[in-house]
């Protein structure tokens, strides 16, 4: 598997506007969900990463990344990551979030919550202060609580690489499974979008997604 999640660590870099809206969501805080992923990530804990990231974002992630056949996306979306899959992807993701860095992430200090939602959906942007540089991890409100949403942090650099993962499942897949990959993909943007609203190129592959032949509605 190749360097996963390089194009997420291209887009920490990005500058970000701030959003208005405060839904609150428990039980955790987004910063303490954020504090909780980075220490897992440097500790490789797959169960922990698992618990603390959306799955079916990272599923579009790894897939984007990765070249996932459409036969994959459908296992990973009713099973997620294959413990041998999810170990690869993370710990490449991990030495390329170092590597970038040239920090260790437990310098990596958590800062400020901007809250904003998309279709009512409610999400969060956690700061990361990088020694003398800023940037920020988006999240997804689930159920279960706050998660981090890797579409959402990283759809400036990934949004081509989603989008003809999308377009895959649509002319491949069962129907169900494309649209719910769908939905997320545009929810998802559209979050990545809010935080950086003159990205025309991600306004772009965000329609693109939208204008593809299936029901979202169904």
């Amino acid at each position: 598997m190749r360097l996963a999640g390089l194009a997420f660590l291209v887009a920490l870099l990005a500058a970000c506007s701030s959003g208005d809206a405060d839904p609150t969501i428990a039980p955790d805080p987004p910063e303490k969900v954020v504090g909780e992923w980075l220490d897992a990530l440097s500790a490789q804990e797959l169960e922990s990463l698992g618990a603390l990231t959306s799955a079916r974002n990272l599923a579009l992630v790894a897939g984007a990344e990765n070249g996932f056949t459409t036969e994959q996306m459908t296992a990973i979306a009713d099973r997620g990551l294959p413990e041998a899959t999810a170990r690869s992807y993370w710990s490449s993701f991990y030495e390329g979030f170092a590597d970038f860095l040239g920090v260790p992430i437990a310098q990596v200090e958590v800062g400020g919550v901007g809250r904003f939602s998309i279709d009512g959906e409610p999400f969060a942007a956690v700061g990361l202060t990088l020694g003398d540089a800023a940037t920020e991890v988006v999240l997804v409100a689930e159920p279960e609580g706050w998660r981090v949403d890797l579409v959402a942090t990283a759809g400036p650099a990934l949004a081509v690489q989603i989008r003809r993962l999308v377009a895959q499942l649509v002319d491949e897949a069962d129907e169900d499974v494309a649209r719910g990959y769908a939905l997320a993909a545009i929810v998802s943007l559209e979050a990545a979008l809010a935080r950086d609203p003159a990205n025309r190129a991600l306004a772009l592959e965000l329609e693109a997604i939208e204008d593809l032949p299936i029901d979202l509605g169904a």
